[in-house]
C-alpha cells in the first residue's frame, strides 16, 4: 500500500475487523491513507432496516443472500456479509472509490460479492494460502469470488497454479505475483566467524510453522555439543505447549520466546542472527505456509536460510545456493543443516549474499508492486473526480443520543446533527464518539431516517488505544495538557477526549479539515486537544447540562473561535393551566419549538 501511495495512488483502507490487540506497526503512520473500519451492530442495523424498509435490500440483496444460503449453507453467514457490505459500499461509494483490492480469500472477499453487487464498484483479490486452501471451507464459492473479480493474484506459482486448477473458468486472470519487500529496509547480518551460532525464526506460534520440529532439532544440536542461540519471534496459542518443550529438552538457557515485536524490532533482530530457520510443515488440516515473507526478509538481511521443501518455499530458497532445504518434519535433517552451517560460516556468508541478489531481482518491492500497478491500470476506468472532504468536522459525544437522557439533549443534539447532515453535507461532516444502544427509533427515524449512513464514528476503542500507545511523544504532550484545564474537569474524562483527540489529529490532518465544531462543552474538551495539537481552529456549543466546571470552560473558550451566538432555551418540561384564580402546572411534556429558521442562520455563521 506505501508503495501504490509512493506511485500517487489515492488510496482508503477499510478493514471489517478492528485489531485484535493495540500493537502497531511502526509504518502506519507512514501511509497518506484514511483508515476505516464499520460502526457498531446498532448501526449497521440501522442499515439494514432502512434498506428493508424502502425495498433496496430485497431487491439488490434477496436473490444473492437466499443464493449463498442454499448454495453454501448458514455457517457461511450470508447475511451478516451483506450487512457489512451495505457500509462499505456506502462508504465507498462517497469516497468516490472506483475499485478496491481484498487481500485473503476469506469473510473479507465474501463481503467483497455483496458490495459488488450493492454498488457495481469491481473488486480484485489477493488469495495467499490457508485462507482458499483450508479456511474458506468451499471450493464452489472460490469458483464465484474468481468469476466475479476483475483478477486474482496469486502469491507463488504453487499457490497460483492451484487457483487455475481449482477455477479453470477463470484461469486467464489468474496470476502470480510474489510479495514484495523494500530491500533498502533490512540492514546486512554480519554472520560472526566464532561463538555460539545464533538462530532466528519467525511466526505465529500455530502448528503448520513446524515450531515444535526446529525446537527437536536444536535439542540434537545440545547433544552434539555444538553452541547454538535460537531466538523465536511471535505469539500464538502455542506458547505454553513451546514453553513445555524447552524446558523438557532443558533448553531455557538456549531458545528464547520472544513475543509479538516491532517491525524494527523484527529487523534488529534478524541483524544480529547467523542464520534464519523456518521449519514449516502440513498440519493435520491440510494447512501450511505457501511463500513465507519472513523469508525473503531474511534474505533481505543476506541470512542463510534454513527450511522445508515445501509448495511455495523451494520458489524462494534455492537449495546449496542460497541456504538449505530439508523434508518437512525430518528433524534430524534438520539439525544437519544447521550443523553445516555453524561449522562452515564462509559458506552461510556466500548464502546470504546470493540470497540478497536473488530477492532483489524478483522480490523487490519496486518490481513487484509495478505488476499491481500494471494490472490496476489494465481495469481502472478513466480517473474521476474525487469528492472532497467538507471542512468543518462537527463533533458529537453520541449519536443518537440514548433514549434515557433529558429530552432537551435528545431532541436539540438530534435536530442539529439532522439540519448539518441534511442541509450543509458539502461543508459539514459529523463524526459521532459512539452510537447509544437505548434509543428513541420513532422520533430520530422521523427528523432523520439515514442517520446510520450520513455520520462517521469513531472507531473501536482498541484502535484508540494502538494510537496512544505507539505515539508516545504526543502522549508526552497531552499529560502536559492537562494541567491547564484545572480542577474543573474529570481526569479520566480528560484521559477518554484525550484518545479521541488523538485520532481526530491526524485524521483532521489526513482530510485537510479546516475547522472542528463541537456539539456541545463535553465534546469541546476534544476539539480543545486537538487545537492544541494541531493548531486547528475550533469552536463549541453549550448546553444546559455539562459535566465540566465553568472555570474549564471560560479556559477552553479563551482558544475557541467565536461565533454569533444564539439563545435557545429549554423549552417547557409541562403544561399549565388556568381555572379561575387557580394556575396549576400539570405532568407533561411542552411543546419542542421549530428551530429551522434559527439553526440554518447559525449554521451560515459557522
Amino acid at each position: 500500500m506505501l508503495a501504490l501511495e509512493s506511485q500517487d495512488f489515492d488510496l482508503d483502507i477499510a478493514s471489517i475487523n478492528p485489531p485484535p490487540n493495540p500493537f502497531r506497526h511502526e509504518r502506519f503512520d507512514q501511509f497518506e491513507a484514511d483508515v476505516f473500519y464499520p460502526p457498531t451492530s446498532s448501526v449497521l442495523s440501522r442499515l439494514k432496516e432502512k434498506a428493508e424498509a424502502d425495498g433496496t435490500w430485497k431487491e439488490r440483496f434477496g436473490d444473492l443472500i437466499a443464493w449463498h444460503n442454499s448454495e453454501y449453507g448458514p455457517s457461511f453467514k450470508a447475511e451478516i456479509r451483506a450487512r457489512n457490505a451495505l457500509y462499505f459500499a456506502e462508504l465507498f461509494k462517497k469516497r468516490g472509490v472506483q475499485h478496491f483490492h481484498v487481500h485473503f480469500a476469506n469473510r473479507a472477499t465474501h463481503t467483497a460479492l455483496f458490495i459488488k453487487k450493492w454498488s457495481g464498484i469491481p473488486f480484485s483479490f489477493t488469495p495467499h494460502a490457508q485462507d482458499f486452501m483450508i479456511d474458506l471451507g468451499s471450493d464452489d464459492l472460490l469458483r464465484e469470488m474468481c468469476r466475479e473479480a476483475e483478477f486474482v493474484v496469486g502469491v507463488s506459482d504453487f499457490s497460483s497454479n492451484l487457483l487455475r486448477e481449482t477455477c479453470p473458468e477463470s484461469a486467464e486472470k489468474i496470476s502470480r505475483i510474489y510479495n514484495g519487500i523494500d530491500m533498502s529496509q533490512f540492514p546486512q547480518a554480519p554472520i560472526s566467524n566464532t561463538g555460539p551460532f545464533k538462530i532466528v525464526s519467525i511466526g505465529r506460534l500455530i502448528d503448520f510453522k513446524g515450531f515444535n520440529h526446529l525446537i527437536a532439532a536444536c535439542a540434537q544440536l545440545k547433544g552434539r555439543q555444538i553452541p547454538f542461540e535460537l531466538t523465536i519471534v511471535g505469539d500464538g496459542p502455542l506458547r505454553e505447549t513451546l514453553e513445555a518443550q524447552i524446558a523438557d529438552l532443558q533448553l531455557t538457557e538456549e531458545v528464547k520466546l520472544a513475543g509479538i515485536l516491532s517491525q524494527e524490532q523484527v529487523k534488529a533482530t534478524l541483524q544480529n542472527s547467523d542464520c534464519f530457520a523456518l521449519a514449516c510443515i502440513v498440519d493435520s488440516k491440510g494447512a501450511s505456509d505457501i511463500l513465507p515473507t519472513v523469508i525473503t526478509e531474511a534474505m533481505g538481511c543476506r541470512l542463510p536460510i534454513v527450511s522445508t521443501r515445501l509448495v511455495g518455499v523451494p520458489e524462494m530458497v534455492v537449495h546449496e545456493k542460497t541456504g538449505l532445504l530439508v523434508e518437512p518434519g525430518n528433524e534430524k535433517e534438520l539439525a544437519n543443516a544447521l550443523a553445516v552451517l555453524h561449522y562452515d560460516r564462509p559458506k552461510a556468508r556466500a548464502y546470504g549474499l546470493y540470497g540478497r541478489e536473488r530477492s532483489e531481482s524478483i522480490f523487490e518491492l519496486k518490481i513487484t508492486s509495478n505488476q499491481l500497478i500494471e494490472k490496476f491500470e489494465s481495469v481502472m476506468p478513466e480517473p474521476a473526480d474525487i469528492p472532497e472532504n467538507p471542512p468543518i468536522l462537527f463533533l458529537t459525544d453520541q449519536f443518537p443520543v440514548s433514549s434515557s437522557a433529558n429530552r432537551w439533549d435528545r431532541e436539540s443534539v438530534l435536530e442539529e446533527v439532522a439540519y448539518a447532515a441534511s442541509n450543509h453535507a458539502d461543508v459539514i461532516e459529523v463524526m459521532a464518539a459512539t452510537s447509544a444502544r437505548k434509543i428513541d427509533k420513532r422520533n430520530t427515524s422521523a427528523v432523520f431516517p439515514n442517520w446510520a449512513g450520513e455520520i462517521e464514528f469513531f472507531p473501536d476503542g482498541l484502535v484508540l488505544e494502538a494510537e496512544w500507545e505507539n505515539q508516545p511523544e504526543t502522549v508526552k504532550e497531552i499529560l502536559d495538557l492537562r494541567g491547564k484545564l484545572g480542577s474543573g474537569i474529570d481526569t479520566e474524562f480528560f484521559f477518554s477526549q484525550a484518545r479521541r483527540a488523538l485520532h481526530l489529529a491526524r485524521v483532521t490532518k489526513k482530510r485537510g479539515t479546516a475547522r472542528i465544531h463541537a456539539a456541545r462543552s463535553d465534546n469541546a474538551v476534544c476539539a480543545w486537544i486537538v487545537h492544541q495539537l494541531t493548531g486547528l481552529p475550533f469552536s463549541f456549543s453549550s448546553g444546559p447540562d455539562s459535566s465540566i466546571g465553568s472555570n474549564t470552560l471560560d479556559k477552553i473558550a479563551e482558544d475557541a473561535v467565536a461565533i454569533d451566538p444564539l439563545d435557545l432555551r429549554e423549552p417547557s418540561s409541562g403544561k399549565r393551566l388556568k381555572l379561575g384564580p387557580l394556575k396549576l402546572k400539570l405532568p407533561g411534556k411542552g411543546n419542542f419549538p421549530d428551530r429551522s429558521e434559527a439553526l440554518e442562520k447559525w449554521f451560515s455563521n459557522l
